[in-house]
């Protein structure tokens, strides 16, 4: 490689570190024509791992020699991305780009990116910044592409409109924007009605300590309105003092209260329906506001089964009803055992929803209660074809077995190969044979976005093939394709589930269908919520079964995971007397708001509480869990339809 040094004088401003630098950062990847031997994969892996460890030392012939033995290796070039992430420098930038432009569409790509375009920046190389520049989601470099293009052309209308949607948002953004705001600002383009949508969006689930400076950008008399702001957004029952709004700005103000009767009704459900009676009096509140607002009231006074439900329901109703409301109407209706109200309801349903499941079946059980058996059967029968929740619970009605549809994939083995023979799903299994899983999984999910459709289900395929269940579910999901079974439920994890399911008798299916949602097999599956590995294990929780502490790391090994999991079900069972329903939604929600969410009084029909669970990921959980059980059920040689005792059970009263 040609190196051009700078001049003399040059030289004598720079640091000896820097030059040292410069010096390793010129000769990388230096090409040495020298017959290599030929090493397997398993040797490569040692290889690789000793390259990563020595990829900040390029020049060194330890690291020369390992990455001509790493020749062909799939992920070679994460020793290369290594190195070049270290020395982002302009002696570098052939490198670079020949690099940016091999791995552009991979996970390679982002990484390096960022540190070429943050050295660039510092550099001050605009035109070398923009070539090289794309948005990755990076607010500070969205913010410098931004400032270089009106730095060019001050009226640039790109520009101008990405820094309006840089500044709109309910958060601060980094210092890198200020002076792009500096240049908007100056341009006449803060306008008072977009800081006052930035106000919003603060207020309304952002920062809300970025409102009082957004307050003295508002004129005088306006500056009240973010202090109500933050009035209503600490404590939303101040709609109720009417006193807090004298109407000055009654646009501005409305949006306000909107805001806060739609959090007040979630919590104080009649201090709700008082406020909003006295201030729709006073103020006019638009149509789009009376829609959002009765909608919201309509659902949570649904949920609470309040006496003025109905009222609610029947005004969000009025207005163009969306399925999430009818479904909460229906399930209303159906708690009063109205079932001509019921098909009333189902026939407001939006053509585009009508046939979604849960219309459909209860459709057949209102036909049934007024009467109108042969419209039922229809019904029940139709529904008893297909492989769901609704059609498992018309099977069940019917005493009749499930049909699971089960039709398995038959693809030719060298379309496999092909895909498996693609240069990111070769990095993602060997990432995988690595145990880094983050890894192998982000180098999945990027060569899906390469492929046709037909492509994807191959690769789901493929995926199954490897023992990736998690991948091979999410990939058949993706595909849409959802009739091949033995891959989309797999048994992975048999002695351990068996094993662990009879120690504490509970039912195996049940145990393989927790584990299906829960993780989708996924042993270093970890949530928001950190519950972790395959059964979602809280940690507080295991230390409460083990009596012990527990390491959170051993919770990713699927026997301890498995042992704690099971353990875990058994005592909700003993909880909950036994209700395995009770006992799943309890696996989701915490068995003490399950206990909260039974019948006052009187036993309620089990598919009418599941319809109304308050928490919809909790109603969604339970649907599922039960759907999975039945096929794993069958899978492992049952011939019970477990539907069939739901059809008929009832969920006692609070005791």
């Amino acid at each position: 490689m040609y190196i051009s040094w700078p001049p003399f004088y040059v030289l004598e401003l720079v640091t000896i570190r820097y030059l040292l630098c410069l010096v390793v950062a010129t000769a990388l990847f230096t090409q040495i024509v020298v017959a290599a031997p030929t090493f397997d994969r398993e040797q490569q892996r040692i290889l690789f791992l000793k390259a990563e460890r020595l990829a900040y030392n390029p020049n060194s012939s330890a690291f020369k020699e390992i990455m001509e033995q790493l020749e062909g290796y799939p992920l070679k070039p994460y020793v290369e991305l290594k190195t070049l992430s270290k020395f982002p420098f302009m002696a570098n930038k052939k490198q670079i780009e020949g690099f940016l432009g091999k791995y552009g569409s991979s996970p390679l790509d982002r990484p390096l990116r960022k540190k070429w375009l943050v050295y660039l920046a510092k550099q001050n190389q605009p035109e070398l910044f923009m070539h090289f520049y794309r948005d990755m989601g990076n607010v500070a470099l969205n913010c410098t592409y931004a400032e270089m293009l009106l730095q060019k052309d001050s009226s640039n209308a790109e520009a101008l409109k990405l820094a309006e949607n840089l500044w709109v948002v309910g958060k601060s953004q980094p210092n890198d924007c200020d002076e792009l705001f500096k240049t908007w600002q100056k341009a006449g383009k803060r306008t008072l009605e977009l800081v006052w949508k930035r106000m919003s969006l603060a207020a309304d689930g952002g920062n809300h300590t970025l409102i009082p400076y957004l307050k003295t950008l508002m004129p005088k008399e306006q500056q009240y309105l973010a202090d109500l702001w933050l009035k209503v957004r600490r404590s939303p029952s101040q709609v109720s003092r009417l006193s807090n709004f004298p109407g000055k700005y009654p646009e501005k103000e409305t949006e306000i209260l909107v805001y806060g009767l739609q959090r007040l009704i979630s919590n104080n459900r009649d201090l709700a329906l008082r406020s909003w009676e006295k201030l729709s009096s006073k103020f006019a509140f638009s149509t789009s506001q009376q829609k959002q607002i009765s909608h919201r009231f309509a659902i949570f006074l649904a949920l609470a089964d309040h006496e003025q439900a109905e009222v609610w329901l029947e005004k969000a109703t009025s207005f163009e009803p969306d399925a999430e409301l009818l479904r909460w109407h229906l399930a209303h209706v159906l708690r009063q055992k109205n079932w001509q109200d019921a098909l009333d309801v189902i026939s407001l349903v939006p053509a585009n929803s009508a046939d979604d499941n849960v219309f459909q079946y209860w459709k057949a059980l209102a036909y049934e209660k007024v009467g109108a058996q042969k419209l039922a059967d229809e019904g029940l029968h139709k529904l008893a074809k297909q492989r769901h929740y609704y059609g498992f619970l018309a099977s069940g009605k019917l005493s009749e077995m499930p049909s699971l549809n089960d039709n398995p994939l038959l693809i030719p083995q060298e379309e496999i190969d092909k895909v498996a023979s693609l240069p990111s799903a070769q990095r993602a299994f060997e990432f995988r044979k690595l145990g880094r899983n983050l890894s192998a999984r982000r180098e999945w999910f990027s060569l899906q976005g390469q492929l046709t459709d037909q492509q994807n289900v191959t690769a789901a395929v493929l995926a199954s093939q490897q023992n990736w269940h998690d991948q091979a579910i999410f990939g058949f999901s993706k595909s849409g394709y959802l009739d091949d079974l033995s891959r989309r439920f797999p048994m992975p994890f048999d002695s351990q589930l068996q094993s662990n399911a009879k120690k504490n008798n509970i039912d195996v299916a049940w145990a393989y269908a927790i584990v299906r949602r829960e993780s989708s097999f996924m042993p270093d599956a970890a949530s928001h919520a950190g519950a972790l590995g395959l059964m979602q294990v809280m940690p507080g929780t295991a230390r409460y079964l083990a009596k012990k502490k527990i390491r959170r790391n051993s919770l990713f090994n699927p026997n301890r995971n498995v042992e704690l999991g099971t353990q875990y079900m058994r005592y909700l069972m003993d909880k909950m007397d036994n209700n395995a329903i009770l006992a799943t939604a309890s696996y989701n929600a915490g068995w003490r708001r399950v206990q909260q969410w039974l019948p006052e009084k009187g036993n309620m029909p089990l598919d009418l509480w599941i319809e109304t669970i308050p928490y919809k990921e909790t109603r969604n959980y339970v649907k599922a869990v039960l759907a999975y059980q039945q096929i794993y059920s069958q899978h492992l040689g049952g011939s019970e339809n477990l539907f069939k005792k739901l059809a008929t059970m009832e969920i006692q009263p609070k005791s």
